[in-house]
């Protein structure tokens, strides 16, 4: 199993600004014969599966959406159609996708599966309630309907449309319409948008036959084509792992390891038993991860699971009925928690477990030994938990969400224990002091996070974000969140640069950044399914600091998203740096969009690149050298690409200096 991690992570290079879709090309909502193969609309992205061409296209490849229903052509592209109606167009000379239109995306009305036909330069899009016209050649709608004959769309939806010859049949219920159209100009027809032309069809037992086209045997074709490397299904949350890579799990009781560009195979957390929907509507967060390999997981009502190998061994487990729990039960023999997270020296866990008077906390050590508190929690029911070392005092902080219920909407208050490291308290664990906070508008705290910079709590609730300020001894809300638009929480991160990123339930997701180092003042920048996500339904995220990746948990599968910024460069150029300087592809070819990367450096290093001659040709520094890595692209100052041969490299961290060639060809 280590040669396999070890062959991942070597074959693996981390790109800058790059994202990339995992999900399952299913289910299959339409198919067009293409190039001896098939196109498919999926709710994993439009699959190509023809002799020349084996590839999903998902959001993150430019496609604005990953969950299509509806797929048609013209002579010169395919249109692709999503769930809400934006329209991308697949170019057949360049083999390239762009956003046609997206004008109907805030309509938030949704397109009826599959129900995507084509006629010379017109697409028919039928919508829960209405017929829309879309110009391929203008990229724009021409017009929409919501009555035909005496039918409302709005109260009816269409469930089938077909073309014959120069004919429009929309099957309405147990009722058909048909209308000869002007395709070749749809704009001049001025009676379109009048119900009463269009003709009822009597004989409805005749219906098959004007829907022919509609008989594609979607099924076969979904046998036929389906390809992924991607392992799993649903995600509703994610770990970054020792040595870099993430473990992500699904509701059903499955997860899986990447290294951001494979998976390895899926492994059932125990007996293929999952939290199912309770693992969504309770915002779990119960994978937690040390430095040497292992991960622990809790199913609901299952009790804990304790594996080795990032998830690939399991190693101890403690369940509700074992003879010598002492994990509280929610139910009799029923054991119920939220959250895991890694004890604040890494010797272990801490888990806190629902009760039937107040909930408790255990803790679990890396060789599987387990102590418990009973009982010590503010209110029966328990969420998530985060803890942390008392810089002053060397005891732990355990911040724990206490819940009146167990859905996250409803309210709840943060308590906050302080304990004596158990390594000074023969293993055992003892609760010195006990603080409960009230939480912006009473709702209970979904997930922590803790800012390096100043040792300090960030929560999220339902709707609100907040900090503990320790001076004043009260959660504060930031008094500007400039760009932060309303939405509902669900998970929350931060990254080495020490911005902290929001996952929500709808919105996508957000990055803040303070401003001039304040709490309370905080720039705010989104990003959604138009830059790449899977999704704008987020379940839960994790940043890699070790490869410079944040990831994200959907319905469908998962995201991922790149950048040097997020890698934890702290130790390069140091005496526990992981890994020597090195500079790669070398030799290099910019004209074949090549770039050197010179890697593993220091953030307040100086790179110089110099010609043969000695003359400077490029410097890096400061953003330039984010995330321990400069690219060059083989240009001078000016912007010009130099000549090809060979150039000198030195980086340059106060007296530490190192150098070495590279060999530019065009």
């Amino acid at each position: 199993m280590r040669l396999i991690f070890a062959l991942l992570l070597l074959t693996s290079t981390v790109l800058a600004d790059e994202w990339k879709v995992f999900s399952q090309p299913s289910p299959v909502y339409s198919a067009i014969p293409y190039d001896s193969g098939y196109v498919l609309a999926t709710g994993g992205g439009v699959q190509f599966s023809t002799p020349r061409i084996k590839r999903l296209w998902t959001s993150a490849d430019g496609l604005g959406a990953t969950s299509f229903l509806g797929i048609a052509q013209t002579d010169a592209k395919i249109f692709a159609v999503s769930e809400y109606g934006l329209v991308a167009a697949f170019d057949k000379k360049t083999s390239s996708w762009s956003i046609a239109n997206r004008s109907y995306l805030n309509k938030k009305v949704q397109v009826v599966p599959g129900q995507v036909i084509s006629k010379k330069n017109n697409l028919v899009i039928a919508f829960e309630d209405r017929l829309a016209f879309f110009d391929t050649d203008q990229s724009s709608f021409i017009l929409t309907i919501d009555k035909i004959g005496n039918t409302s769309l709005v109260t009816r939806s269409p469930q089938k449309i077909s073309i014959k010859d120069d004919s429009l049949f929309v099957l309405l219920g147990t009722e058909m319409y048909g209308r000869k159209m002007n395709w070749d100009n749809m704009g001049a027809d001025v009676r379109l948008v009048d119900p009463t032309s269009w003709a009822k069809i009597k004989n409805i037992r005749d219906a098959d036959r004007y829907f022919d086209s509609q008989k594609q045997d979607i099924s076969k074709i979904e046998r036929e084509t389906l390809f992924n490397n991607y392992a799993l299904d649903s995600v509703y949350e994610i770990a970054a792992v020792s040595g870099g890579g993430i473990v992500a799990a699904t509701s059903n009781g499955w997860m899986a390891y990447s290294d951001g560009y494979n998976w390895l195979n899926s492994v059932p957390i125990w007996n293929g038993m999952g939290s199912y929907t309770g693992s969504y509507d309770n915002r779990m967060k119960v994978l937690s991860a040390l430095d040497n390999g292992l991960l622990l997981a809790h199913v609901w009502g299952m009790g804990f699971f304790l594996f080795k190998d990032n998830g690939y061994t399991l190693f101890k487990t403690w369940t509700p009925q074992d003879e010598n729990s002492c994990l509280d039960e929610y139910l009799d023999d029923y054991t119920v928690a939220i959250g895991t997270t890694a004890a604040p020296d890494s010797s272990g866990f801490l888990v806190a477990t629902s009760g039937q008077k107040n909930y408790g906390l255990a803790y679990i050590t890396k060789d599987g030994d387990i102590s418990c508190l009973s009982e010590i929690g503010s209110s029966p029911i328990v969420g998530t938990l985060a803890a942390k070392t008392d810089a002053e005092t060397g005891e732990w902080l355990v911040y724990v969400s206490s819940r009146e219920a167990f859905y996250v909407s409803l309210g709840g208050s943060l308590d906050v224990f302080r304990l004596p490291p158990p390594s000074k308290n023969g293993g055992r664990l003892l609760v010195s002091e006990k603080k409960n906070y009230a939480t912006p508008g009473g709702k209970a705290p979904l997930d922590f996070v803790f800012d390096k910079d100043d040792n300090a709590l960030w929560m999220v609730t339902v709707g609100s974000l907040a900090y503990m300020d320790e001076d004043r001894d009260t959660l504060v809300q930031p008094s500007s969140t400039k760009g932060l638009i309303g939405a509902e929480y669900t998970s929350m991160d931060r990254d080495v640069q020490g911005n902290i990123w929001l996952g929500t339930a709808d919105q996508g997701v957000f990055r803040l950044s303070k401003q001039k180092k304040s709490r309370d003042t905080l720039a705010v920048e989104r990003w959604t399914t138009e830059q790449g996500l899977l999704s704008n339904k987020v379940h839960d995220l994790a940043i890699d600091p070790i490869k410079g990746m944040i990831w994200f948990a959907h319905d469908g599968g998962v995201t991922r998203y790149s950048r040097k910024d997020l890698r934890d460069a702290e130790k390069m150029m140091t005496s526990e740096a992981p890994a020597e300087i090195k500079a790669y592809p070398n030799p290099f070819r910019p004209k074949h969009g090549q770039r050197l990367v010179i890697d593993n450096i220091s953030e307040d290093s100086f790179v110089s690149v110099y010609n043969r001659g000695g003359a400077l040709v490029k410097s890096f520094y400061d953003s330039d050298v984010l995330g321990g890595r400069a690219e060059w692209d083989g240009t001078d100052k000016t912007g010009k690409l130099v000549a090809p041969g060979v150039y000198h490299y030195v980086v340059r961290k106060g007296s530490k200096k190192k150098t070495g060639k590279i060999i530019l060809i065009h």
